[in-house]
């Protein structure tokens, strides 16, 4: 029966199905355990190059009947009791460094996305501010009306750094 099994199938599928037999390190593994790491593979690397629907930037909100946008509850954090200050750019919040508190963790605290600190970890250059935060140090982030990072400000030994999103969503240094 099993001399028919190549008539049966095409050749090129028979061939791929045994081709598991030649490999060495699989030697010890009988046939079906082969072929069925073989087909987990196939399924793995399929479903890595599956294309998701969902996109992350920019993220659309849904309208309300009113016609305005939903936003999110988020606290409001004042600096000194004074509202934050808005310019053409965004609105300014100031948040302070918490002992062994990381930028990184500042902004997983406060809902924010942490890939922007890598992005301006980038172009941190030579000095460092953002990499030696201390304790009480005031850094201040604006964020655009939905809610995206575009500016961080942050004094360091040579005076007051920032670092702006570009258009393409990378970060640039000015000080």
């Amino acid at each position: 029966m099993a001399s028919d099994a190549p008539s049966r199938l095409p050749a090129w599928l028979f061939r791929l199905w045994h081709a598991t037999d030649t490999v060495r390190w699989m030697g010890p593994l009988p046939p079906a355990h082969r072929r069925g790491i073989v087909i987990a593979l196939l399924v793995m690397l399929l479903a890595f190059l599956w294309p998701s629907g969902s996109s992350h930037y920019p993220v659309e909100r849904q309208q309300t009947p009113g016609g305005e946008k939903e936003v999110p509850m988020q606290a409001e954090i004042y600096d000194n009791g004074t509202p934050p200050k808005a310019d053409s750019q965004g609105e300014w919040r100031s948040y302070t460094i918490a002992s062994g508190q990381t930028l990184a963790q500042l902004f997983r605290d406060n809902n924010l996305p942490v890939g922007d600190v890598f992005a301006m970890a980038r172009v941190e250059g030579s000095d460092q501010p953002l990499s030696t935060l201390q304790s009480g140090q005031q850094v201040k982030i604006r964020l655009n009306v939905q809610g995206v990072v575009n500016g961080l400000t942050v004094d360091s030994a040579n005076g007051p750094v920032l670092f702006t999103r570009q258009p393409d969503g990378s970060f640039i240094r000015a000080q």
